[in-house]
């Protein structure tokens, strides 16, 4: 038997180290694929996948539903808190689920953060319509519901306690039985765990940063701003710049200089090994200076390569032309006899020994 953990936030592959970092909750697709692949190659008959979720990112939600379908032992979800939003597409991947007493699981619409005119928010509407229609499949598949039904249920953002959740078919049964339900607060299950996309922004580009940029360390709106000045915090400050990030988890700090060291090394050596790859004989002083002096890429190096070789041809047949200037002033007639001096050389031979 393997146990899989969704926990936290659910989040795209990219975003992982970052929450990480950070010490948040949080899971994505690579990491469910590595665990299921390691149960796969244990040979485990049975895969259990505690869900305690708010949701998240509903493409890294999907394709968390495909490693978990492809298990090819039995599974089953244990809801040990709240699985909302992209965690109940989650939880319909295994082929049963059970729910604790307290807990609770809520479904609605596809939602996003969208700018640009109406060209660009009919497109985003179609796509947020199409997204929906997907997710109730999976939801039908679950439930047996009706298409109609559902949309109803998403539209209205609709929270089930784990008997609602049993009734409604999302849930198979509730665990400890003799227990009584209990319906979890708005208080207990309002955030999905996401982190905004600032933060997620600014913590990328945090080394390359100006060292006084603020990182925000708490939830916020989720519509991407530019930064700016941080109004002062009441009770425990909720920003640092790096100054003091460093001061505060110097051991941190060190780690990601460490591994964009690492990161930098092994992309120049990357870089050089893609140059001497397109080197050819003629070429070296292009080559030499591209991995030492200006540090273009390998494509940019080939393009000069193709560019010297185009000179070089044009070059070779201007002198090939200019060499032949002088036969065009040749007349045209008879060859000149060739004096073949070995002919001459055969015919003494033959006087002298008959």
């Amino acid at each position: 038997m393997a146990k899989i953990d969704i926990r936290g936030a659910i989040v795209p592959d990219g975003e992982q180290w970052i929450y990480d970092w950070y010490g948040i909750p949080a899971v994505s697709p690579k990491r469910i694929m590595q665990q299921i692949e390691r149960a796969t190659a244990n040979q485990d008959k049975e895969l259990i996948v505690n869900i305690n979720s708010g949701g998240g990112s509903v493409y890294a939600a999907s394709e968390i539903y495909a490693h978990i379908k492809k298990f090819s032992g039995d599974s089953v979800s244990e809801i040990t808190g709240v699985c909302a939003s992209a965690a109940s597409v989650v939880m319909t991947a295994t082929k049963r689920s059970v729910i604790a007493p307290g807990g609770a699981v809520m479904i609605h619409n596809a939602s996003v953060v969208a700018q640009g005119d109406y060209r660009d928010m009919e497109a985003m509407k179609q796509l947020l319509i199409q997204t929906n229609q997907s997710i109730m499949q999976m939801y039908i598949t679950k439930t047996g519901k009706s298409e109609e039904d559902l949309k109803q249920m998403m539209d209205a953002e609709t929270w089930m306690n784990a008997q609602q959740a049993v009734e409604h078919g999302f849930v198979d049964e509730i665990m400890f039985a003799n227990e009584m339900p209990i319906t979890a607060s708005d208080a207990d299950v309002n955030a999905n765990g996401l982190l905004p996309k600032e933060v997620i922004d600014k913590m990328r580009n945090l080394l390359a940063s100006d060292p006084n940029i603020l990182v925000k360390n708490s939830a916020s709106t989720g519509i991407p701003t530019e930064p700016e000045k941080e109004p002062e915090a009441k009770g425990e400050a909720d920003t640092m710049d790096l100054k003091e990030l460093n001061a505060k988890h110097p051991d941190l700090v060190e780690q990601i200089k460490n591994e964009a060291a690492k990161e930098a090394v092994s992309a120049e050596r990357t870089r050089i090994q893609e140059i001497e790859n397109i080197a050819i004989p003629g070429t070296e002083e292009i080559v030499n200076k591209a991995k030492f002096e200006t540090g273009i890429s390998a494509a940019d190096t080939a393009m000069e390569i193709l560019k010297a070789q185009k000179d070089q041809t044009q070059t070779q047949i201007q002198n090939r032309i200019t060499d032949a200037a002088p036969l065009n002033q040749i007349d045209a007639g008879e060859a000149p006899a060739i004096n073949n001096k070995d002919a001459e050389v055969d015919s003494l031979v033959n006087k002298i020994f008959g």
